[in-house]
């Protein structure tokens, strides 16, 4: 799923690997994780022309990179060097969402994932490096979002969720809402996710779109938690294909 890779060379042949191997675009890691050990999440990982090589590269191949990073100051080094969305980004601030802003870089949030582990963190092993880490981004993570949203940006939808925690996934829709309201996090989820992609055949109702739906049985804009309370009735329908009622 991922690997360890040192300058510009070696990021130039993982890069083109990739594509070769099928990819559609590339995630960079610019700052230290959660779950990893070692590397602090608010110092910005790569140099500038590492990430320049990577972006440069995948814009070759019609494409883009994104950046998993936390902290403003690696935002910054990410979007200052030409990725096209930041993953995460909990420790966003005014200033630097209002850079995204200028350069139309998107941010997905993943709210879901550091309530999960919160919750969680035990079953799944989460080290108490890990944990202390989580504490440092759960409570601003929402915070980020919203500034995000005052400063224009445009904020897509995901969860970062793997293993045992995803079953939390729908957790992230509510999250989502209760930081930006149901309309917009429906966008998120939808059209917003369909052009950071670049698929005009995704995220709308339209002739000659895919026909991916979800229908409930009410309204989310009147009752929010229709869209995460899995006692409700609801329909997936996957191509124009009914493929799951429940």
């Amino acid at each position: 799923m991922c690997e360890v890779v040192d300058g510009e060379d070696e990021l130039l042949r993982a890069v083109r690997n990739r594509f070769r191997t099928g990819a559609t675009a590339i995630k960079l890691m610019t700052s230290g994780g959660v779950i990893s050990p070692v590397d602090p999440i608010r110092v910005p990982q790569y140099s500038s022309a590492e990430i320049r090589t990577v972006t440069e590269e995948a814009s070759r191949r019609g494409s883009y990179a994104t950046a998993h990073a936390y902290s403003p100051e690696a935002i910054r080094h990410s979007v200052l060097n030409g990725v096209r969305c930041i993953e995460h980004g909990n420790l966003l601030d005014a200033e630097t969402a209002r850079l995204m802003a200028d350069n139309e870089v998107y941010l997905v949030p993943t709210l879901a994932t550091y309530d999960a582990m919160a919750r969680r963190g035990e079953e799944i092993g989460l080290t108490e490096i890990g944990a202390a880490k989580n504490r440092e981004v759960l409570n601003a993570g929402r915070n980020a979002v919203v500034l995000a949203r005052d400063a224009g940006v445009r904020i897509g939808f995901g969860t970062d969720l793997m293993g045992e925690l995803e079953d939390e996934q729908l957790a992230g829709l509510r999250l989502q809402c209760e930081a930006l309201g149901v309309y917009d996090a429906l966008r998120s989820a939808t059209s917003t996710n369909a052009a950071l992609l670049r698929r005009d055949d995704l995220g709308r109702i339209a002739e000659g779109a895919f026909g991916d739906l979800v229908i409930l049985d009410g309204n989310p804009v009147d009752e929010p938690s229709v869209l995460w309370d899995e006692s409700r009735t609801r329909t997936v329908i996957k191509a124009g294909q009914v493929i799951t009622r429940q």
